[in-house]
């Protein structure tokens, strides 16, 4: 764990523990002077190591996860996004596919 990323943890455990106390991206990357680009990294770093149990939602903000519900949904939630990204990626596959051999996908072929 960096400087940078510690600063986030200790911040986010002391002043923003439970999702009823999140603080949104912008207002945490102005409190701690730290870029939003640099912020969002930090913490998907921080996630992704296990070193922080950091839960957000896109309308509250970020927040130091405090209970086992808050826990369940923010997994729930970033397995959704999964799903969805990979379906995504699939789709995208499909489409060049479909383009390399000059195939139209059926439901845009005009009869």
């Amino acid at each position: 764990m960096n400087e940078t990323e510690y600063r986030i943890l200790t911040h986010l455990k002391n002043h923003h523990r439970s999702s009823e106390r999140a603080i949104t991206y912008k207002l945490l990357s102005a409190e701690l002077h730290i870029n939003s680009r640099e912020l969002r990294y930090a913490v998907a770093n921080l996630v992704s190591n296990g070193e922080g149990c950091i839960g957000t939602d896109s309308v509250s903000g970020y927040y130091y996860i405090s209970d086992d519900d808050e826990l369940d949904y923010c997994h729930s939630e970033l397995v959704s996004r999964i799903k969805k990204l990979s379906r995504r990626a699939r789709g995208l596959r499909r489409a060049r596919m479909y383009d390399k051999q000059e195939i139209k996908p059926k439901q845009l072929q005009f009869i």
